[in-house]
């Protein structure tokens, strides 16, 4: 049976992240990053393998920095 989705939380300075690879066929993972106010961070490209999708959310992360992930123009009401 194979494996549909990998999911990997992430915490950096005190953020809670879920880095979501998801399979779409048999070497086809699409990537997203979900934070904690259930506002995803979907990627057009697609990785050969889970840990590959998994891999370049993190590094993303680290790279782009939380508040890429977090503050999301668009989705103030969900802080109320």
């Amino acid at each position: 049976m194979y494996e549909k989705e990998r999911i990997q939380s992430v915490v950096m300075d005190g953020v809670r992240l879920e880095i979501v690879a998801t399979r779409l066929g048999e070497r086809e993972w699409a990537l997203s990053v979900l934070n904690t106010l259930g506002v995803s961070s979907n990627w057009t490209e697609f990785f050969p393998s889970a840990h590959e999708a998994i891999m370049e959310g993190l590094e993303a992360i680290k790279t782009e920095g939380v508040e890429a992930f977090t503050v999301v123009p668009g989705f103030d009401y969900l802080q109320e």
